[in-house]
């Protein structure tokens, strides 16, 4: 298959500590991507040799890419090299400041944007992402104003997944906390955060109700802190389709299988030292996609060996509403038990 995207790790650095972000995510590489490497892999996908169009790129893999002090200057380099590709950032907002924003809005740099908002009122953000909500929601409201002056249609969405649901999901599905489970959960759902939301957020703007998984939480399965009734030989890699036609690039320059490949435990090569058709042609990705299809994924080893963790765990809004009937706003979790959850697997 041919190559359709690219995901940059601009940055492995991050403001957030998220309650569903493993601690071990970017650790290998803490730093961010120089601009050399940037150069290396654009000027291949740009070259008209390369023997498709990238469709699109992303530039926020495995971290916070506005981290990156040269940020704007990538994002020009990228725009003037495949004007036709189209440029993706997730971010958390904490970073975007008009200086930022402005240039981005009014030369038209990038095709869209997605912001994590996680939470109603400060208290519920704050036991996601440990950051200000209020500098947070400053700089979306910027954004916005921004963005009514210099591209009323730009395509920007929003992502929500409270600690709450999530802490809730998890517990139902490995009857433990999670993992990172060191603040109070104050109660907080979607729905209140929408309406919090609507209150400055244009109805053009999507707020999408992210849905949990378990990717933070492949230590309790290999520390052995929590069991899982689940054959993983019989899950499918969920990501199997992005695996095949999409690149991971750390800042290092080394090729990853996905974006839960959170700390690069697996390299499939390094673009500094062949080129991305090389590395995309070779023989060790070619088997590692192999033993993917076959569900063997002990044999690839870590993180793959934890694969129930890529699933989408999904409780059933009757069951979730059922669970947690007894919340109100203001009120802090406490664990809830012996629950049925239905898993998903994503497609």
């Amino acid at each position: 298959m041919s190559i359709d995207c690219i995901n940059l790790a601009l940055s492995n650095r991050c403001n957030a500590t998220c309650i569903w972000c493993p601690t071990s995510r970017g650790t290998k590489h803490n730093f961010d991507m120089p601009f050399d490497v940037v150069k290396k892999i654009i000027d291949e996908a740009a070259d008209p040799a390369f023997p498709n169009p990238i469709k699109m790129i992303h530039l926020s893999e495995n971290g916070e890419a506005l981290y990156h002090p040269e940020f704007l200057e990538i994002v020009r380099y990228i725009k003037a090299k495949l004007p036709d590709t189209a440029l993706n950032l997730l971010s958390n907002f904490g970073l975007m400041s008009a200086k930022i924003a402005k240039p981005l809005l009014e030369e038209k740099l990038l095709s869209s944007i997605q912001v994590n908002i996680d939470g109603h009122d400060a208290k519920s953000y704050k036991a996601v992402k440990g950051i200000s909500y209020a500098g947070v929601i400053k700089n979306v409201k910027k954004f916005l104003e921004l963005r009514a002056v210099y591209d009323p249609a730009f395509d920007f969405s929003i992502n929500v997944m409270t600690a709450f649901e999530y802490t809730v999901s998890v517990n139902a599905f490995m009857q433990t906390k999670p993992d990172q489970y060191k603040r109070k959960i104050p109660f907080s759902t979607y729905e209140e955060t929408v309406k919090s939301l609507r209150k400055f957020v244009p109805d053009d703007i999507f707020i999408k109700h992210s849905k949990s998984g378990l990717w933070a939480e492949r230590g309790l399965i290999t520390s052995g802190r929590a069991r899982i009734n689940v054959d993983q030989s019989t899950l499918d890699c969920p990501l199997l389709m992005r695996v095949e036609k999409e690149v991971f690039i750390a800042p290092n320059g080394d090729l990853y299988p996905c974006c839960y490949d959170d700390n690069n435990d697996i390299v499939l090569g390094n673009v500094m030292e062949s080129t991305l058709l090389e590395i995309h042609d070779s023989e060790t990705r070619r088997v590692f996609i192999e033993r993917l299809k076959a569900h063997k994924y002990e044999e690839i080893g870590y993180p793959c060996n934890t694969v129930v963790c890529c699933q989408s765990i999904n409780i059933k809004k009757d069951q979730f509403d059922d669970m947690t009937k007894d919340y109100d706003l203001g009120d802090t979790i406490s664990i809830v038990k012996n629950n049925i959850i239905h898993i998903k697997q994503i497609n």
